[in-house]
């Protein structure tokens, strides 16, 4: 080696007071002679035992041990490198100085590959040389012995290597980490172990790591790489930290690697789990869409913490549904959503999904057995296919209440779940539960939004229909009105005009009732008047009201009314409303030539009215619409039919209020309808002491009477609207009453207090005092001044709440507007008492708003 004294250790080596013991190994006796004369010139107190050989110098360690040992490299028949090994696998540890005449610089760095503290060539062999290599040994010894000791008392894994990267010491925290037997000191520096020992490196980290491992021994420089090392303790894949330093001679020859193993396992997963919680934050809630979020999530979950995954939602108390399924193999999701399709398992199961979505507490099954599976997933849990060897299962919440599962599974030949699974996929789900519920409400909102819109869309549909149906009729009012009033008409065309604006009149009446039956079937204020009716007399009377029209348009009304006992307990003009409203619509869609058919049979109970037509027919797919309020099979602009698509709504709400159903078939278009109405028969307890079943008369048909019923009637009327004054007045006088009008409350009262009439008929929406103030005002003079004058309120309010405040503030009876002439000749000898022939339950029947 070089003639440059080496420098001093870093460790301190107190000063050698004691006798080293000396092994000397040569078989030339002058050279033996020559360390032992340089030895006793030293400051060194040596005890020196010779050996002429290898194999004698190994029987000389077998009696005892050496401090340290000079030995010749070449011996007879044997060279350094050989005993260097076998004094090695002897278990030797003293430092090796080797000297030798010749050789080569390569040769002294096998040397010290081999085992060998220092190397001196013997041609350069003096006191001082040799003082200083021995003393140099002995502190590398030194250093080594307590490096050692250092080591075991580490709590992390210590390991060394010699200068060719082999490595040649664990310590005993190595052992006990993963589980390999501990190395025999005979063995330490005999052969060295593998480089890395079999199953102990991940197998995907171990290319990496011999790769980088190369890299530094060739650049000599630090060695720094992440591997998971198998934990023996219980199988575990643990991430470490493997670093290495390279130790120097003092010419900056590589004696040895000192690394270490340390566990940053924890910290790494935590790093991971942070960043890919991060990462599932952004991904999560970047849409608001639930089929983008659900994919999403199963690209989170897979392959990453499991083989396949669902999420389970459940409304309310409704069925749960797989909202999203996943698996790594796609070929295998078909089975999973069969599987759920198939089984149902049961609300108070132990295990699965229907447990988590119950209690809200997670699930975690580290090994699942049959049992767990067959009550969890039925008959699918014996499906290798699908069949999951662990599995996670933790609730998502959403304002305080679950409202769905998130599944987790791993396959057989997979992963284990624990508990550090657990709390990863309960923090997915806490991130997966609010993007979750905010696609619903997203869903929800958007659904509303939808309906938002399509309900304007219907309303502005529906005012532009009622615009137009009721624009119709007026143009032709008013069109033949004029004509009249211009006196160009011939006898024969005024009745034709007059029966044009009569006909029209009763058009947008029923148009105006049909609203007003609409607003009391949305607000719940339809009210029915319940009493035994016989079924034959209310159809009938829909017959006669509808017999006019279908004669006009050529269409053959036929009935099947069989003579049959039993009555039914219903309101007779609402009934008739229904059958007329089925009958009207029939007629509507019946062609000239076809025929409308009515049928009343009586079946186990009930009544069954079918109301069958020759016409166009219902599309399939619009038979469970027809009966929606506002719907109609054509609303377009080009339609046949006018109508505002309100009667089948009104018969559909009047049937179900008297407890009855109501359905229609069709072939199809051009095949007709058929509608069938079911109501129960009024059973026999409920009869009796009932009252005398009525016979309801035809909506348009009004009694008549004598020109002269209200001969010497003194009548007050009361409205703003001077036609509606003048036509009131017109009607009283021509059966005989002495009129007296008054266009606000103030002439009213005047008139009153003037005239004394025996009767009034008062508006009530009048500017300034409307008639609930004149009639509080009236009821409020004194008796003497005609306080108790009947009164009748006439008014275009027709709300059920309008008739109750009528009566309330001092009216007798709420007539709503329109009002036949007849009919209100009726209702005006009704109350003065000129006609008390009249039925007090009609009476009732006309007040109905």
């Amino acid at each position: 080696m070089s003639e440059t004294p080496a420098s001093t250790s870093p460790v301190e080596v107190p000063p050698l007071t004691e006798r080293l013991r000396l092994l000397l190994v040569d078989d030339d006796e002058v050279d033996r002679l020559l360390v032992q004369r340089l030895l006793g010139t030293t400051g060194l107190a040596v005890d020196v035992v010779e050996a002429a050989s290898g194999s004698e110098a190994l029987e000389h360690l077998k009696a005892r041990s050496f401090d340290v040992i000079l030995l010749d490299f070449f011996l007879p028949g044997e060279d350094g490198f050989w005993v260097l090994c076998e004094m090695g696998s002897r278990g030797s540890r003293s430092p090796i100085v080797v000297l030798t005449g010749q050789g080569s610089e390569q040769t002294a760095v096998e040397l010290m590959k081999a085992g060998a503290s220092d190397y001196i060539a013997k041609s350069r062999l003096s006191a001082e040389r040799l003082e200083q290599s021995l003393r140099q040994a002995m502190r590398l010894h030194l250093a080594e012995q307590r490096h050692r000791a250092l080591a075991e008392a580490l709590p992390q894994i210590v390991w060394t290597a010699g200068p060719d990267g082999r490595p040649d010491y664990f310590n005993q925290r190595w052992y006990d980490y993963t589980g390999l037997p501990a190395r025999p000191a005979s063995e330490e520096r005999g052969s060295a172990p593998p480089l890395l020992p079999r199953d102990v490196l991940h197998a995907d980290d171990v290319m990496g790591c011999l790769d980088r491992w190369s890299e530094s021994r060739l650049a000599g420089g630090a060695f720094e790489c992440e591997g998971r090392i198998r934990r023996h303790a219980d199988g575990a894949w643990r991430w470490h930290l493997i670093q290495a330093l390279p130790l120097r001679n003092a010419h900056g020859r590589i004696l040895q690697w000192l690394g270490t193993c340390t566990d940053i396992d924890d910290q790494k997963r935590a790093a991971e789990t942070l960043s890919f919680l991060a990462e599932a934050s952004t991904m999560l809630t970047a849409s608001l869409e639930m089929s983008v979020t659900l994919e999403r999530l199963s690209a989170l979950i897979l392959p990453r913490l499991g083989d396949w995954c669902a999420v389970y939602l459940q409304d309310d108390d409704g069925p749960v549904r797989q909202a999203m399924v996943a698996h790594v193999d796609a070929s295998r999701v078909p089975l999973l959503r069969e599987q759920h399709r198939a089984f149902n398992p049961s609300a108070t199961a132990s295990h699965g999904v229907a447990r988590v979505l119950r209690t809200g507490v997670p699930e975690l099954v580290p090994e699942l057995t049959d049992a767990v599976l067959h009550e969890a997933l039925g008959p699918a849990g014996d499906d290798a296919r699908i069949r999951p060897g662990s599995w996670i299962i933790v609730p998502l919440w959403a304002q305080r209440r679950v409202f769905g599962a998130l599944m987790v599974c791993a396959l057989p030949s997979g992963r284990r779940y624990g508990a550090r699974d657990m709390e990863l996929v309960q923090e997915l789900a806490r991130r997966a539960e609010i993007a979750i519920d905010n696609a619903r409400l997203f869903e929800m909102a958007k659904a509303e939004h939808l309906g938002a819109e399509q309900a304007n869309r219907a309303k502005d549909e529906f005012l532009a229909a009622v615009s137009h149906e009721l624009r119709t009729p007026l143009m032709a009012m008013v069109g033949w009105t004029r004509m009249l009033r211009s006196g160009q008409l011939g006898p024969e065309k005024a009745a034709r005009a007059l029966e044009a604006v009569e006909r029209n009149t009763q058009v947008q009446t029923q148009l105006i009732e049909d609203l007003l039956d609409v607003s009391r079937i949305i607000t719940g204020k339809m009210r029915l008047e319940i009493r035994p009716v016989v079924p034959g007399m209310f159809i009938e009377a829909a017959l006669d009201s509808v017999r006019h029209a279908a004669e006009a348009k050529g269409v053959t009304l036929c009935a099947e009314l069989p003579p049959g006992s039993g009555s039914i307990h219903g309101d007779a003009d609402r009934l008739q409303q229904v059958v007329w409203n089925l009958l009207s619509n029939a007629i509507k869609f019946t062609p000239r030539g076809g025929q409308v058919t009515v049928r009343l049979r009586w079946v186990e109970g009930h009544v069954v009215i079918e109301v069958q037509d020759t016409g166009q027919g219902i599309p399939r797919a619009y038979l469970g619409q027809i009966f929606e309020r506002f719907w109609q099979v054509d609303g377009s602009s080009t339609r046949k039919h006018g109508g505002l698509g309100l009667g089948l709504a009104i018969v559909r709400h009047l049937t179900e209020l008297h407890g009855g159903t109501i359905e229609a078939t069709s072939q199809g278009e051009g095949h007709g309808a058929l509608f069938r109405l079911t109501l129960p028969l009024a059973t026999a307890a409920s009869s009796r002491g009932s009252a005398p079943l009525v016979q309801v008369q035809a909506r348009q048909e009004v009694p008549s009477l004598d020109s002269g019923v209200l001969k010497g009637l003194q009548v007050l009327v009361v409205d703003d609207e001077p036609d509606a004054l003048e036509l009131l007045a017109v009607v009283l006088e021509s059966r005989g009453a002495q009129v007296f009008t008054a266009s606000s409350t103030r002439q009213a009262l005047e008139k009153h207090q003037l005239h004394r009439p025996h009767v009034i008929i008062s508006d009530i929406g009048m500017p300034g005092e409307d008639g609930y103030s004149f009639i509080r005002r009236l009821r409020a003079l004194p008796l003497e001044q005609g306080s108790q004058t009947p009164a009748i309120a006439l008014t275009a309010f027709a709300r059920m709440e309008d008739r109750t405040r009528a009566l309330l503030a001092g009216f007798q009876m709420h007539v709503p507007k329109p009002i036949e002439p007849a009919e209100l000749i009726i209702v005006l000898a009704s109350l003065t008492g000129r006609h008390p022939q009249v039925d007090s339950q009609l009476q009732a029947v006309r007040q109905a708003p």
